[in-house]
C-alpha cells in the first residue's frame, strides 16, 4: 500500500460522529510535517461517496477545503452528526479522534 493508499485507509478509520486533523492522520502515518501532503491527498480523493475526507479539519477545529465547496462539507459533517457554526467544528475537542491503528509507514523510510 502507497502512502496515499494509507492516508484513506487511516481516514476510513474515523468513527461516525468523530473527525481528525491534517496533522494527526500525518502523525499516524509517522510524519507530522507530512500535514499538508495529507491535504493534498484528500484533495484528490478519487470518491467522496465511500472516502470520508470531509471528516479531516484543521488543528484549531476550523473546515480545510473541500473539493465539493464548503456547503457540501458542512452538510456530510451534520449528517454525520457533527455540528458547525461559524465555520468551526462545535466542541471539537469532544469529537476529536486520534486513536488510528497504524504502523506508521513514514518511520519505516
Amino acid at each position: 500500500m502507497n502512502v496515499t493508499e494509507y492516508s484513506y485507509y487511516l481516514v476510513r478509520q474515523i468513527p461516525v460522529g468523530r473527525v481528525s486533523t491534517y496533522g494527526a492522520v500525518a502523525k499516524a502515518l509517522g510524519n507530522k510535517g507530512y500535514a499538508r501532503v495529507v491535504g493534498k491527498y484528500m484533495n484528490k480523493n478519487p470518491d467522496a461517496e465511500t472516502m470520508p475526507c470531509f471528516k479531516i479539519v484543521k488543528s484549531d477545529g476550523s473546515l480545510g477545503g473541500f473539493g465539493l465547496g464548503i456547503d457540501d462539507n458542512i452538510r456530510r459533517l451534520n449528517k454525520d452528526g457533527i455540528m458547525v457554526k461559524n465555520g468551526r467544528i462545535v466542541d471539537f475537542q469532544k469529537v476529536f479522534f486520534d486513536d488510528f491503528k497504524t504502523d506508521y509507514p513514514l518511520k519505516k523510510k
